[in-house]
């Protein structure tokens, strides 16, 4: 997470990364750079509360869980949006939001370097996707916009006052910019999938 002044905006960023959420009543505005991973932003225009998070993976199938989230690998869990989106809902209802005034919006997905997901079945930027809407209708949170899919990274900077959203489609990225998201993406990955070897050896014992 990364704190700065933008002068086009007047305002306070807040940069969050993967794995990570912010929610607040302003006057910052939360901003992030998006892959093949996924961002729900989330608003509750009763409260003023908004927020927005950005996971890699949809679900972690490596976990068995009895309620709640996992004791261990705390720091991983934003990372998959099954527990990202309700680490993101918990912390906006300690700042008064309710789930059933919140509306949502949707970003990210991009089948950018065509990463496969932990298990090999989908493309993460797909599986990411239908995570973020199946999730939202079991929930009955209405989608007021979303921007997903595509070849192209994004940038996004959500607005938790008023909900809206400015949002830049990186065309023309130089290869370094490139093999820099690539190389994040593709650690991500491996270190999810050394977790996930790591979990299966305890269990054969």
């Amino acid at each position: 997470m990364n704190r700065y002044f933008d002068l086009h905006f007047n305002r306070n960023i807040v940069t969050i990364y993967p794995g990570e959420f912010w929610s607040s009543t302003g006057p910052e505005m939360i901003s992030t750079v998006l892959g093949s991973c996924v961002s729900i932003a989330l608003f509750d225009p009763i409260a003023g509360v908004g927020g927005m998070n950005h996971f890699m993976l949809a679900k972690d199938t490596n976990q068995e869980i009895d309620g709640g989230f996992p004791n261990s690998q705390d720091k991983l869990l934003g990372r998959f949006g099954e527990y990202a989106v309700e680490m993101l809902i918990s912390d906006m209802e300690k700042k008064g939001a309710q789930l059933s005034r919140c509306t949502a919006k949707v970003f990210g997905g991009g089948n950018i370097f065509n990463t496969a997901s932990v298990d090999g079945r989908d493309l993460v930027g797909e599986a990411n996707i239908k995570f973020a809407f199946d999730y939202l209708k079991k929930n009955n949170i209405e989608v007021k916009s979303s921007d997903t899919g595509g070849n192209s990274p994004r940038k996004i900077f959500f607005d938790p006052v008023t909900s809206k959203v400015f949002l830049k489609h990186i065309d023309s990225r130089t290869e370094n910019d490139n093999q820099f998201l690539k190389s994040k993406e593709d650690s991500y990955i491996e270190t999810l999938k050394h977790l996930a070897d790591l979990n299966r050896a305890a269990k054969g014992k």
